[in-house]
């Protein structure tokens, strides 16, 4: 739709102008000026009219929340290879 309505300018104006060179009338040639003036001037513009106003930023109280260390901390050596020699001991889950 968009594509047509850039179009018609261009329509008009091969028309307007075609005619005018067929029939060798300067009137023609005046009227199709005036009608793409007149098409430009009634042709919608596609940017936003009017001012624009920004809402201004929501307001943010004073927190009293008390900040948590959250990370996983690294699990000790000793612990780590106990962990490894009962898991070698039990040996695999999917055994027979």
């Amino acid at each position: 739709m968009i594509l047509l309505l850039n179009l018609l300018p261009v329509l008009i104006a091969a028309i307007g102008f075609g005619l005018s060179w067929k029939r060798k009338n300067r009137w023609i040639a005046a009227a199709t000026c005036a009608a793409l003036l007149l098409y430009f001037q009634a042709q919608p513009s596609y940017l936003p009219k009017g001012e624009i106003t920004r809402s201004p930023p929501p307001v943010f109280g004073e927190s009293n929340a008390q900040i948590e260390d959250r990370n996983r901390k690294p699990m000790p050596g000793d612990e780590r290879d106990q962990r490894m020699r009962d898991a070698v001991q039990q040996g695999l889950d999917f055994k027979p």
